[in-house]
């Protein structure tokens, strides 16, 4: 893979890691949330076990903590990934390679949008990502 592909791309990488920690918040929010359910006025007598409780909200503090420190990174990365693109001579460049790698756009969008063909889209992604190589170089 070409290192302008790779640099571009770490913002992806980093989103998927927030979904995935964005789950994992999910799952133990509705671990520590469970209640037993009351049918009328039974009141069903259960042993309650607080420690499993207590573990869901410990894990799930933990994974609020991650989640946070992720989205931190993420910050960072395209700051980084942005103030690089700035550095492109074209302006157009910097875009395309922003809708595409930030945005995710399609090529094909991109071209629609532009009123060109794809394959001038696709030659034109390759002369910035080639820029790009030589100012991360």
């Amino acid at each position: 893979m070409r290192r302008g592909k790779a640099f571009l791309l770490r913002a992806e990488i980093m989103e998927r890691r927030i979904d995935a920690a964005l789950r994992k918040v999910e799952l133990f929010r509705s671990l520590a949330e469970r209640v037993t359910a009351h049918w009328g006025k039974e009141s069903v007598s259960h042993s309650r076990n607080v420690s499993t409780n207590e573990d869901a909200i410990i894990q799930l503090m933990e994974a609020e903590e991650q989640l946070k420190q992720l989205c931190a990174e993420y910050g960072d990365v395209v700051s980084e990934i942005t103030a690089v693109l700035a550095s492109l001579e074209s302006r157009e460049d910097e875009r395309l390679l922003s809708d595409v790698f930030l945005k995710h756009h399609s090529l094909e969008q991109i071209a629609a949008r532009e009123h060109v063909t794809k394959s001038c889209m696709y030659k034109r992604c390759d002369r910035a990502l080639d820029e790009l190589e030589r100012i991360i170089h």
